[in-house]
């Protein structure tokens, strides 16, 4: 994910939640590199996950500043990434779920579910809200 400002956005549909939110792109070759503008490093796009049969999700604090004093933090949630957890010191997990903690700059995204999946690595948007539309009409 793009650590500056990834702008992450969520959608709830049924017993599913999408989070999408703009991708780091690995071809970045730096604003003052002398690239030319139509180089694929300066290329924006977007991913897209769905967490599948949630139980609950909680979107907001802590931020990247915050993140330290986080319970979560003590079991190895970072900075700026996707975790898996089995177990939670601040949430009871129903039978046959997972907590999956995202990091993002400005808000934490932490949902019990069964199950995540990747809907899209690569949505060539530009902006978060517009690929969850992206998202929703393909499924």
């Amino acid at each position: 994910m793009e650590s500056g400002a990834p702008l992450p956005e969520i959608l709830e549909r049924e017993n599913s939640l999408l989070c999408a939110y703009i991708c780091s792109n690995p071809d970045f070759v730096g604003w003052d590199s002398g690239a030319p503008p139509d180089h694929p490093g300066f290329e924006e796009y977007c991913a897209v996950i769905e967490f599948e049969d949630v139980q609950s999700y909680k979107f907001g604090t802590p931020s990247d500043e915050e993140l330290f004093e986080h319970p979560l933090y003590k079991l190895g949630i970072d900075y700026y990434g996707f975790y898996k957890l089995n177990v939670s010191p601040e949430l009871v997990l129903i039978a046959g779920c997972s907590l999956w903690v995202a990091t993002f700059h400005d808000e934490t995204l932490q949902v019990i579910a069964k199950g995540a999946r990747v809907v899209s690595a690569r949505v060539g948007v530009s902006s978060p809200k517009e690929a969850l539309v992206h998202a929703s009409t393909k499924a």
